[in-house]
């Protein structure tokens, strides 16, 4: 049986989104507010497409930045805008909302996550990181569980990185941050029995410490054969692939012969560094010295023919595997123009390469 493709519009894209206005970068033209009307916007959106019932696009959301947390210390950092879980929940099941796919705890846009949340030296921030990871995972088992949601959790590090430029907090030695997210995830996912999708990246706004598909799969890798189960997947997300200088098919071909591909793809595009981080790293380049590209997150298929048959490959590939269903999220920014065209504009592309890959042409 063929695998069945749903898509989702995570909640945070269509909120007032400059590019990398997270970091204070960009002027704001467009978005919506509260996460209330984003969510409204999502079953619009679907109309729009001609889905209905479960072939519905879905959305996701980060903890504090959409919905709100109710762990009491840190509830001054909940978004005036957010959603509480409560009302998510209800809304989800009388169906004036979508279903859920993911939820995350952000490393970023609140006090104390600049400071790398888990490897942060202040003790804290760590406990703050622990406290909101563990409070994604058992929300999104609430919610699967339910039949509300996929049960996907994403660890997407941010501030979890190099800190360049900063004499008062400077890059700590690499396998000293290695051994703090391995043991920050090998503590969560013990606490909670839960899963985690591990969303890479090159940089933008630090310098990661898991910069390429190969090193992500080796952190994956040694986490779970240490907790002694699949625990941790690969989020690829397409221009996160491009960005370490590998084509978007040769990262998820890599994640899916590695058996750490599992239902879950964030699917967008962007810009292709000319040279393969890898290959600097093997040739001996220090990873501060390491070109980083802005992440602008493009629709699905923009910037030219060969990043379109690229990532149609990339399709094509997930396609062929054995899971039942995948969930392709469009980490999307719509950089001042109206979100709803530019979700439909990055579904429908790729609903066009999905065709294109099952044609008896292909």
């Amino acid at each position: 049986m063929a695998t069945k493709w749903i898509d989702s519009a995570p909640a945070w894209a269509w909120g007032p989104r400059a590019s990398n206005s997270k970091f204070g970068g960009g002027i704001i033209l467009a978005g919506i507010k509260k996460v209330v009307d984003r969510l409204l916007a999502v079953k619009k959106l679907s109309k729009r497409l001609g889905l209905k019932g479960d072939e519905e696009v879905r959305s996701s959301g980060h903890i504090l930045l959409e919905v709100k947390t109710e762990i009491k210390k840190y509830k001054e950092h909940n978004a005036p805008g957010a959603i509480s879980f409560k009302e998510l929940k209800a809304g989800i099941a009388s169906g004036k909302f979508s279903k859920w796919v993911a939820m995350t705890a952000p490393q970023f846009g609140f006090r104390g996550a600049e400071r790398g949340g888990m490897i942060s030296l202040n003790k804290s921030d760590r406990i703050m990181a622990r406290d909101l990871h563990i409070e994604a995972i058992t929300r999104s088992q609430e919610l699967e569980q339910a039949g509300l949601g996929a049960g996907v959790n994403i660890w997407w590090p941010a501030w979890t990185s190099r800190r360049l430029g900063n004499p008062k907090n400077p890059p700590m030695d690499d396998k000293e941050a290695q051994d703090l997210m391995l043991n920050f995830w090998l503590d969560v996912l013990k606490t909670t029995g839960g899963t985690m999708w591990n969303e890479w990246k090159f940089g933008d706004p630090g310098s990661d410490y898991l910069m390429t598909i190969g090193q992500a799969i080796g952190f994956c890798k040694t986490l779970n054969q240490v907790l002694g189960r699949p625990a941790m997947f690969i989020n690829n997300e397409f221009a996160h692939i491009l960005g370490s200088g590998i084509s978007v098919a040769d990262g998820v071909q890599q994640t899916v012969d590695a058996g750490l591909f599992c239902k879950f793809v964030h699917a967008n595009s962007g810009q292709r560094l000319p040279v393969s981080i890898d290959s600097l790293l093997k040739a001996g380049v220090a990873p501060d010295q390491i070109p980083i590209l802005i992440d602008w997150d493009w629709a699905v298929g923009v910037g030219g023919e060969a990043t379109w048959k690229d990532q149609q490959e990339a399709i094509g590939i997930m396609d062929k595997t054995d899971q039942a269903v995948i969930y392709c999220e469009h980490d999307v920014n719509p950089s001042g123009l109206d979100p709803l065209k530019v979700f439909e504009m990055s579904i429908r592309n790729r609903q066009k390469m999905l065709e294109a890959v099952r044609s008896p042409r292909a």
